[in-house]
């Protein structure tokens, strides 16, 4: 019988190949339309082609489970926050303005560089269900213990600013929700799973990089 992470893995596999067509054709439409070879929208849909190739890449050779968060829970929360902010963007209209589009351009483009550099860091531990696979505590990972989250974050602040609407910002509004939520699942398993965990997650702050400043001893007399 086969068993539910290999499932799960031909799913998101499916899935992300199909995204990953449907962003690539708009490239040969800025092509057909002569655009910039050089403007920023063109070059988020490359990035979106990367971002969703690397996943099925990744998703391909990952590591076996250690651990599964148990649930339906957990399963609905990580669909709903890889996905949500995609369909709102086919449910609402994008803006005319030029600069708001000029601002949401760059905010993705920050949201998916980032998104791209995460997850080669996290490499085969990559997962969307809250799985523990290998422990990923270096680059990214040593500042917050969630930095993919962030640069998707960022890449939704883009969206709701391009597609600004009350709808757009409620839906925006739900997906921070669910993402914190899932972000809390992942821990969860991970404690379970990996007891170095538990000095890690004190060693190193959620979401948000700690600043620290070094002390500077004063002079002698």
């Amino acid at each position: 019988m086969l068993n539910e992470d290999f499932l799960g893995r031909i799913a998101i596999v499916c899935i992300m190949t199909v995204l990953a067509v449907l962003s690539a054709i708009p490239l040969f439409v800025y092509f057909h339309q002569n655009a910039s070879v050089y403007s920023l929208a063109m070059v988020n849909q490359v990035l979106a082609t990367v971002l969703s190739a690397l996943q099925v890449f990744l998703t391909v050779g990952r590591l076996p489970p250690k651990g599964t968060a148990q649930g339906i829970e957990p399963r609905v929360t990580s669909v709903a926050g890889t996905f949500l902010i995609i369909v709102a963007m086919f449910v609402t209209p994008a803006l005319e303005s030029e600069a708001a589009q000029m601002v949401a351009l760059c905010l993705i483009f920050i949201g998916m560089v980032g998104s791209v550099f995460c997850l080669y860091w996290l490499g085969r531990s990559f997962s969307i269900m809250a799985t523990a696979r290998q422990l990923v505590t270096s680059g990214p990972y040593s500042i917050v213990r969630h930095p993919l989250y962030i640069c998707e974050a960022t890449f939704i602040l883009g969206m709701i600013l391009s597609h600004l609407s009350v709808l757009m910002v409620a839906l925006g509004a739900v997906q921070f929700l669910v993402q914190y939520r899932r972000a809390r699942n992942e821990e969860g398993i991970l404690r379970q799973t990996f007891p170095e965990y538990e000095e890690y997650a004190r060693r190193v702050p959620m979401l948000l990089p700690r600043f620290r400043h070094s002390e500077v001893s004063a002079p002698s007399q």
